[in-house]
């Protein structure tokens, strides 16, 4: 039972190591304007995500996010879990007879909009990774005034209105895909990933040794390939420390997010950590979507001696591809010295 759950209701929060930071700016898109006095940037969450409060400290809030990490934010960000949506049935995804269903933002960057055109007054916006509900098909075809037909390729959200209850919005259907509850993602931090082990297990009760072997593969496979192509999603964008967005992301944040929107959790830091899926592999053995660690630093295998990875490095500083084989374009000399360890969930 979460001490204090509550749940981000801004497209992003920020986290902070340290409580002692200046009053937060309330506008999207506007930083704190102030900075920590002993701490500096630990993370981003985004709009959706639920987490715990720790601790009090004055105007500050000790957070633990529900993938195990903690930060400080500012009491005027907590909403209660229980306060949305009233009661907390529309966020209870075991409620078969709720009308709504958990999606994530599968788009980098996407407006909720009043109606479902083009030039309708924009509400927010949101970023990839996101978790908002939705209608659900089924309510689609309803004929019901609640659950009137959209226009094509547009999907009705529910927003917090303020006062305990929801509101309105509208999303193009291809922006959002239907995702598990956030109860079934807290069990991912202490097990194997479970999509895909389930459908392997399912596979080898019903298939031949070979044919199971070669099913599990083609899952593992395709598994990679979605990694590689969510990284490849936010290349150029530049690089932020502790971000988590296609407006600024750092290293493990690329890592996080590119298994994030595939259904795993892994550690958020540059660091193989006990209790989550990752774990250390020869590095010669490393396949495409495994993870390279160097000192602070972490990167997404794409294969053939190329990395991708969000670097801070002068003559990037975005979301870029580089090479640790000698000769190759891009080539990084400095990364393939300090290599030191290759991770997989594998």
């Amino acid at each position: 039972m979460l001490r204090k759950p509550g749940i981000c209701q801004k497209p992003v929060i920020t986290l902070y190591e340290t409580p002692a930071y200046a009053a937060c700016g309330t506008a999207v898109g506007i930083e704190p304007t102030g900075v920590p006095e002993n701490g500096g940037v630990a993370d981003e969450i985004l709009f959706g995500w639920q987490y715990e409060v720790l601790e009090e400290n004055n105007a500050f809030y000790k957070i633990r996010t529900h993938y195990g990490y903690e930060g400080w934010i500012a009491a005027e960000e907590y909403v209660p879990l229980e306060s949305v949506g009233g009661a907390g049935v529309c966020y209870d995804a075991q409620n078969s007879g709720c009308a709504m269903q958990l999606f994530q933002v599968c788009q980098n960057i996407a407006d909720v909009l009043e109606a479902e055109r083009v030039q309708a007054r924009r509400i927010t916006t949101l970023y990839a990774g996101s978790l908002i509900w939705a209608e659900k098909d089924s309510a689609l075809g309803d004929s019901s005034a609640a659950a009137r037909l959209l226009q094509p390729g547009w999907r009705r959200v529910f927003l917090p209105d303020g006062m305990g209850g929801l509101r309105d919005g509208y999303m193009r259907s291809r922006f959002l895909e239907p995702c598990q509850g956030q109860e079934q993602w807290r069990k991912w931090v202490t097990q194997r990933p479970t999509v895909l082990t389930e459908r392997i297990d399912a596979v080898s009760q019903s298939e031949p040794k070979e044919q199971e072997d070669a099913d599990a593969l083609r899952l593992e496979e395709a598994f990679r390939e979605s990694i590689v192509q969510t990284a490849y999603s936010y290349l150029g964008t530049q690089y932020r420390w502790g971000g988590k967005t296609a407006c600024g992301i750092d290293c493990s944040g690329l890592a996080f997010m590119s298994y994030f929107r595939n259904g795993i959790l892994i550690w958020r830091d540059a660091a193989i950590k006990e209790g989550y899926p990752v774990h250390e592999i020869p590095i010669e053995q490393a396949k495409p979507g495994d993870l390279l660690f160097f000192p602070g630093h972490v990167a997404i295998y794409l294969g053939n001696g190329k990395i991708i990875h969000a670097t801070g490095h002068p003559e990037s500083s975005c979301v870029t591809v580089n090479s640790l084989w000698e000769g190759e374009p891009g080539y990084r000399e400095d990364l393939k010295n300090s290599l030191c360890a290759a991770g997989s969930i594998f």
